[in-house]
């Protein structure tokens, strides 16, 4: 085991997220340290052979884990964002002759790096090429003309910094409770690279950001990481893998620190280790889910999400056949009754909570409960498998298309493929599972009793009417294996961003001739933390009454 401290000198930590400029980076992400490593690499000439050697080696370890301050959030640690407009940079008077330069020299470096394939008289042309280009280019600097144009006297006064144009810049900053976090390889040994790591660590001064200045100590004692990387964690990072340090020098060569690039790397989630969560009450439905992503077709929303669960179902069961229906999928008794306990679950899982969001199913979650048996397991999948060699696209990796028909709207058509591991947060178990104290609705809760007129101005009609439906969310809650809530308000409207409006879904349950059920958004509050994933009322199994575990706190009331 060894690890690499970093204390941050100045107490905070300046990068930006590497696809939102506009948002601070954290926790600050393994493949950024690998660059500035690999800075450090090539701040002297001729490189040390040594000191490459520990990074082709280190790039072949697996993600590490890390111990960093956890606490920031949304309200605590992230200093807020204003925009600010500065001089650009990138002026010049140069001309033809540096554009002319530049490109001989990216296509020197592409002939270089295709090797043995590259043809030697192509290279020798390639470096005549720069030579000349450099010729020209030193000429043009070096003759002074005694009678410049107006608009070359202009583009030279554009130089200065008070006359240059104004772009507007945004320098995001986390400011956590603790100046120090660290990288950790639990499962390596340096094997002989200790010496040339803690050198390159030494020399590594910021991360990020030119104002973020750090101090880096490589340490063999042991450490106790906070974030691992894991299959459902709810974060993603970005990781380094074999190949990484001759790619970052690759694009070095066309990119020269100078143009835009995106920074190569691996996606990795990462969450708490296992042995540190609580347990804690949980609900019925389990945690190890089967997701499919949607790849294409229509982007439905939410409201259309209980459209494409039954869709789902029906297509599982025209595959497995009515004969021997599991009553695990099919949620009656063998004598056609509801059943009692709880079954198949499918869940459209939509993109909300996020200043961005719209709604949109991302994927399909099925969700067993936690209760079934290793042959309900294996029945599931077998099915599955199934399903996908029948209706797959073999040239598409098995994609299957999925179509809701119209229900007084347009039909919906999304292509699914099951994923091993989205980098769309939305998808990831650890986002519906984690244990919290309050929950809020993302989709509307069907409530199991008529609880009166909501909307009334007749006295305290409606005022009644909420305290019952109260009443009915808290006992839905003990119906799948949870404590009855210390605290549930209805709302009609959403409480979470990008959630749609309970109005804007259709009636429940959809039978001709049934009464459809009140539709309300919930806020509900425990007196202790508990897991989901929390589905609440009649149409739970089909996607409706979704609950985001979200802070401890209740919001603030008026």
């Amino acid at each position: 085991m060894f690890a690499v401290e970093i204390e941050l000198l100045g107490g905070r930590y300046v990068a930006t997220e590497h696809n939102n400029r506009t948002r601070a980076e954290w926790p600050p992400h393994p493949a950024r340290f690998f660059s500035a490593l690999v800075a450090a690499l090539h701040d002297r000439e001729p490189v040390d052979s040594g000191e490459r050697a520990a990074l082709l080696w280190l790039e072949q370890q697996a993600a590490p884990g890390m111990d960093v301050d956890l606490s920031v959030t949304e309200e605590v640690g992230r200093r807020e964002v204003r925009p600010l407009f500065v001089p650009v940079n990138d002026v010049t008077t140069l001309g033809p002759e540096s554009t002319r330069l530049h490109k001989a020299e990216e296509r020197l470096a592409h002939l270089k790096r295709a090797g043995a394939e590259s043809d030697a008289k192509a290279v020798a042309q390639a470096m005549k090429e720069v030579r000349e280009a450099e010729g020209r280019l030193a000429v043009s600097l070096s003759a002074i003309d005694r009678s410049p144009a107006a608009n070359s006297v202009e583009a030279a006064r554009a130089l200065l910094p008070d006359r240059r144009p104004r772009q507007e810049r945004a320098f995001p900053v986390v400011v956590p409770s603790r100046a120090t976090f660290a990288f950790i390889w639990k499962d390596a040994s340096l094997e002989g690279h200790d010496v040339a790591l803690r050198r390159l660590c030494e020399r590594v001064t910021r991360l990020g950001h030119s104002s973020s200045l750090v101090r880096c100590t490589l340490k063999e004692s042991p450490l106790q990481a906070t974030l691992v990387p894991c299959d459902d964690g709810e974060l993603v990072l970005r990781v380094v893998g074999p190949g990484q340090l001759d790619r970052l020098e690759s694009a070095f060569v066309l990119h020269q620190a100078v143009e835009a690039r995106v920074t190569p790397a691996l996606s990795q989630r990462y969450g708490a280790p296992q042995e540190d969560l609580p347990l804690g009450p949980h609900s019925v439905f389990g945690t190890d889910w089967i997701v499919y992503e949607r790849i294409g077709g229509h982007r439905p929303l939410a409201s259309r999400g209980a459209d494409l669960a039954s869709a789902f179902r029906r297509a599982l069961i025209e595959v497995n056949g009515q004969e021997d229906l599991p009553s695990m999928l099919s949620g009656h008794a063998p004598d056609g009754s509801p059943s009692r306990d709880a079954h198949l679950t499918l869940v459209p899982l939509p993109w909300v909570d996020h200043p961005f969001a719209d709604a949109s199913v991302q994927g399909i979650a099925l969700i067993l409960p936690r209760a079934a048996s290793a042959e309900e397991r294996e029945k599931l999948y077998r099915l599955l498998g199934e399903f996908e060699s029948s209706r797959g696209d073999a040239e598409d990796d098995y994609s299957v298309e999925l179509v809701a028909p119209s229900l007084g709207a347009r039909s919906v058509s999304i292509r699914l493929r099951r994923s091993g591991g989205s980098a769309k947060a939305t998808l990831g178990p650890a986002r519906w599972c984690r244990a919290a104290q309050r929950f809020v609705t993302v989709t509307p809760i069907t409530l199991d009793r008529y609880p009166g007129n909501l909307r009334s101005n007749l006295g305290q009609t409606a005022h009644k009417a909420a305290r019952e439906a109260e009443d009915s969310i808290a006992t839905a809650c003990e119906q799948i294996g949870l404590p009855r809530p210390i605290q549930v308000s209805v709302s009609a409207v959403p409480l979470v961003a990008g959630a749609q409006h309970a109005s804007q879904f259709a009636p429940w349950p959809r039978q001709p001739g049934r009464a459809p059920r009140a539709r309300v958004h919930a806020e509900i509050v425990f007196s202790e933390a508990v897991r989901g994933p929390i589905l609440l009322g009649a149409g739970r199994y089909y996607g409706l009454g979704l609950c985001l575990p979200v802070s401890s706190q209740p919001r603030a009331t008026t």
